[in-house]
């Protein structure tokens, strides 16, 4: 259900509100100005009421013409007038210096939104919109070039914006009211059009600069755990195309599992190079290729394998105090550094839960307690053992 429908959302909603009520009202007068009269003089001079010598011919009428001339001018001048003001306020952009400027990337078939760096130097990215209230906001908007039109609309705000493949557009607003207010595609862009929603989260200025001024994810996320992998992959849109958790296929393939399937280098030339080998039973063209460090598309590959839950428990258990896992350090335990090439995972499962059974040369049995930890929980540590190189 769209949220919002107030004159006071946006700044110039009030504006646009009066501008539409104005040119609904006029075209309503002329309306009734026209067909009024016509249905009047038909039942007046119907055929059975007037006979044919009656009829006159009148080929001219000064008043009348002057009369329906003008005031239709004047009607005209009223819309103009009224039509342009309220675009003229919406289309007027504020001075940058005054304003928080976020670029926003609209693609099939999801919204993300950058922000400019805090003061320890880290960019929010989000699905979602977050903005402080009576503060100006530029959006500069753009599409991939491969990708297509879509149109940036929010209802409450009175406010549409074609966003264009190559190409930067750029509309503005500035909310005084704290809410949530939905934000629609309004112009068909293929296969989850429908799917392409989003929100703008206004909020109280001193809520918005604690979140911004932090790393969370999102305001009010502090007690979520997500992996720096899921944050990308979410920010991205990839969940709009992609299902992760289910084998259900949206407009891609669903990519459940496919950390076990494929190998890094696979993963990655899908991210970065998404037609050079498209699954069967889908079309090239429409993933559009993502411009990503090599670090960000690590963080996505690591969520893709799922080990991030096994790091958890990993670290969680006490083990990165007696094993190093990334350096041939040896701590109180042997390095695990690339055992995961070494051995199976029925050897390495027993090494979790019964450690004493195969004591590695130059170790001593009892130092390492043994584990009650559930299969899925060792499955996951496993997991992560074999990840890391």
């Amino acid at each position: 259900m769209l949220e919002g429908f107030n004159s006071s959302a946006a700044t110039f909603a009030a504006d646009v509100d009066q501008a539409f009520w104005i040119h609904i009202w006029i075209s309503v007068g002329l309306f009734l100005s026209v067909i009024g009269p016509m249905i009047y003089f038909a039942w007046k001079y119907r055929a059975d009421k007037v006979k044919n010598e009656d009829i006159g011919n009148l080929t001219h009428h000064t008043i009348l013409e002057i009369t329906w001339t003008v005031i239709p001018v004047i009607l005209l001048m009223l819309f103009f007038y009224y039509g342009y003001s309220s675009m003229q306020v919406l289309r007027t952009m504020p001075a940058e210096s005054e304003s928080i400027v976020i670029n926003m990337e609209g693609k099939k078939w999801s919204w993300s939104h950058t922000y400019p760096a805090n003061k320890s130097g880290f960019v929010h990215k989000t699905a979602e919109l977050y903005v402080p209230k009576d503060q100006n906001i530029i959006l500069k908007m753009s599409a991939p070039v491969n990708d297509v039109i879509h149109s940036y609309y929010v209802p409450a705000f009175r406010m549409k914006e074609d966003v264009v493949p190559g190409r930067m557009t750029q509309q503005w607003f500035n909310s005084p009211v704290v809410g949530s207010y939905d934000v629609e595609c309004a112009e068909y862009c293929g296969t989850r059009h429908s799917y392409m929603l989003s929100k703008i989260n206004v909020m109280e200025r001193a809520e918005y600069d604690e979140w911004f001024e932090s790393s969370k994810r999102t305001p009010g996320a502090a007690d979520v755990k997500i992996s720096k992998g899921q944050e990308i992959y979410e920010s991205n849109g990839c969940a709009g195309c992609h299902s992760i958790d289910t084998a259900a296929t949206l407009v891609g393939p669903s990519l459940m599992g496919i950390g076990d399937k494929y190998d890094a280098a696979y993963l990655k030339d899908a991210i970065l190079n998404p037609d050079k080998d498209v699954p069967a039973g889908f079309t090239a063209g429409v993933m559009p290729p993502f411009t990503m460090s090599d670090a960000d598309v690590d963080e996505v590959i690591k969520y893709f394998n799922n080990t991030d839950k096994g790091k958890e428990l990993y670290e969680s258990n006490g083990c990165s105090g007696c094993h190093s896992i990334d350096t041939d350090s040896i701590l109180v335990g042997p390095s695990l550094k690339g055992i995961g090439a070494k051995y199976d995972a029925a050897y390495l499962k027993n090494a979790i839960l019964t450690p004493d059974k195969d004591v590695p040369e130059g170790f001593t049995a009892g130092i390492m307690p043994p584990f009650a930890l559930p299969d899925a929980d060792v499955a996951a540590i496993i997991k992560y053992m074999k990840s890391v190189k």
